[in-house]
């Protein structure tokens, strides 16, 4: 057997009264790191005070970021590292190591250790839950699709919701990637700006029209003394019903006022979020109370951790900025949220692609992987909305389908088998 890191024995030492879980590394970290966070008062192996990772050589890395996401806890964490040989079925090898591993553990950790057999590959997984059959300890694996746990021995039977303890963070640290400043937004909802979001997706055809040339105005705004001024706004968009009614509601927030024929925002960062802030907020805001409804239901699955403006750097160096996310039932969620034209007849390199790319990218992160949709409060052309289907990326673009946002996620959002 190899180490992968040279403290296992040291940091093994700083507790040896469990609970301890021996935990199988694979490409998806939250099965081990959710039930190693479990707070669950009436079950003796929950949360964990001890960790102990066990991989192979190709998955040594992903055991070094799931290392350090429990750290990160509190939770010491040590590394085994073992030899598989080139035959995957030679399992008595694999015991061997096993057993070494399981043979560390103190006499008072052996009376509180589970071994959680989610992760790790066939051959591993069957030589762990061989050791711990061999010695009537109890064995457990995560059914990440529905969110349990579930018991394969031991005294404990059946299975029981994971709490998912794991914020964004830990989910981005676990898979080699993290998250930069500035600090990701966790909002508190302002009824001014929830109003101003609902009005504009009760008026989304109208307004779609008029969007880009408030836009237009919005980009070319200059700052004079603290406050950005923008115009005079042309003639005949001042004659346009719409444009007028949605520059009110824009007004309503206290973020903008007229001067003249000229549009005055209350500095930059209100220029920003009426260019298209307050979509993304608007999105956020219908998670978030999608989350507090099924919180209060006690619906099947619940909605865990949400941020906007998450800001992540990838292990190597290149970085990105996802709109929202969030996690629910072991998985994360991906949203881009815009305002922009899409051309018909632009180049397939061009802004929608870059968008494309992005999210493609960030959905090889495991959680399992994650689901990734693009949310356009204007229409998208069929060529990109075929290569996002390309890409198993959702779009929600336009018209009805941003009235219906909330039914999209209610259906967007995965739910356990049993309750579908």
């Amino acid at each position: 057997m190899t180490t992968g890191d040279g403290d296992t024995t040291q940091s093994g030492m700083k507790h040896r009264n469990g609970p301890v879980h021996i935990c199988l590394v694979s490409d998806q970290a939250l099965a081990n790191i959710n039930p190693a966070l479990a707070h669950e008062p009436n079950r003796a192996l929950f949360p964990a005070r001890r960790v102990i990772l066990i991989c192979d050589q190709e998955h040594l890395e992903q055991a070094r970021y799931q290392k350090q996401v429990l750290l990160d806890h509190d939770i010491t964490t040590d590394i085994h590292a073992v030899v598989q040989g080139f035959d995957p079925l030679d399992i008595a090898a694999l015991i061997g190591q096993v057993s070494a591993v399981f043979d560390t553990l103190s006499p008072a950790e052996k009376l509180s250790v589970a071994l959680n057999a989610s992760g790790g590959s066939k051959a591993l997984s069957l030589a762990a839950v061989s050791v711990f059959m061999r010695n009537s300890l109890p064995v457990f694996l995560v059914d990440a699709r529905n969110d349990r746990l579930v018991w394969l021995s031991g005294e404990e039977k059946g299975t029981f919701d994971i709490p998912d303890k794991a914020d964004l963070e830990d989910v981005f640290a676990s898979n080699g990637f993290r998250i930069i400043g500035p600090v990701p937004v966790r909002h508190s909802i302002k009824p001014k700006l929830l109003r101003l979001g609902e009005r504009m997706a009760k008026n989304v055809t109208a307004f779609a029209r008029v969007m880009g040339p408030f836009n237009g105005y919005v980009s070319r705004a200059k700052d004079e003394g603290g406050v950005y001024r923008a115009g005079p706004v042309s003639h005949k968009m001042r004659e346009n019903a719409d444009f007028h009614r949605m520059v009110d509601y824009f007004c309503d927030t206290g973020l903008l006022s007229w001067q003249g024929h000229h549009l005055v925002f209350r500095g930059l960062e209100a220029a920003r979020f009426l260019r298209g802030g307050w979509f993304e907020f608007y999105a956020y805001a219908v998670i978030d109370q999608l989350r507090q409804d099924w919180a209060r239901d006690n619906y099947p699955v619940q909605i865990g951790d949400l941020a906007s403006g998450v800001n992540i750097e990838a292990p190597t160096g290149s970085r990105n900025e996802i709109d929202v996310a969030f996690l629910c039932n072991n998985r994360l969620y991906l949203i881009e949220c815009k305002t922009g034209y899409f051309d018909e007849d632009a180049h397939p390199t061009g802004p929608a692609s870059t968008m494309l790319y992005k999210l493609d990218w960030l959905g090889d992160i495991g959680a399992p992987v994650s689901k990734t949709a693009i949310f356009s409060y204007r229409p998208i052309p069929e060529h990109d909305r075929s290569r996002a289907r390309q890409m198993n990326i959702d779009v929600i673009a336009g018209g009805t389908e941003i009235l219906q946002l909330r039914e999209f996620l209610e259906q967007w959002i995965e739910v356990p088998a049993e309750a579908g």
